[in-house]
């Protein structure tokens, strides 16, 4: 787990917390497993699978810096093909405290997040706590499509070139809220 931190931690030294990249504060680690945690236990989700995972994860900052003018976790996020995917995404899920299954669908393989009832989110207040509900509130039933769907009309991600990291300065005109 150290070693895929070190990993992490450099891949977002370029950023050292920038306002326009990471929602004005340095990456929480700790913060992004429980948060990805707290998603996978909330009975206000259907179906987490890997694409929603990153796009809810996305609302989670994009709401927080909306909020109260910085992100929850730090994290900076590329535009890709299906919206707003974070900087080291893969190496996020191989983290301690982050469980999943393989879901073979054929021609491809799906990754579903497992809930884990034991975890205490010893990291996250309950004012954050609040913002991830109103997400799941929001977004939490959306199919793949459905969340696609709506990451591709929200203005920050119209506005990103392809491959581009995502400006926090578009969380002020999110569409959830």
């Amino acid at each position: 787990d150290s070693y895929l931190r070190k990993s992490i931690e450099a891949q977002y030294a370029q950023f050292n917390g920038s306002e326009e990249c990471c929602g004005g504060i340095r990456l929480n680690i700790n913060k992004v497993i429980d948060v990805i945690c707290y998603l996978a236990n909330s009975q206000g989700i259907t179906n987490l699978f890997k694409v929603k995972m990153m796009k809810l994860l996305w609302y989670v900052d994009a709401l927080s810096y909306k909020r109260k003018g910085v992100s929850m976790m730090g994290l900076a996020y590329n535009s890709l093909p299906m919206g707003a995917v974070p900087v080291a995404h893969k190496t996020l899920m191989e983290l301690q405290g982050v469980a999943y299954e393989e879901v073979d669908f054929g021609e491809a393989v799906g990754y579903r997040f497992i809930k884990n009832p034991k975890v205490k989110y010893e990291y996250l207040s309950k004012e954050e706590m609040s913002i991830i509900d109103e997400v799941v509130r929001v977004c939490g039933k959306d199919t793949k499509d459905q969340i696609v769907r709506r990451m591709h009309s929200e203005r920050a991600y119209e506005k990103t070139p392809f491959g581009a990291i995502i400006k926090y300065r578009y969380a002020k005109e999110l569409s959830i809220d």
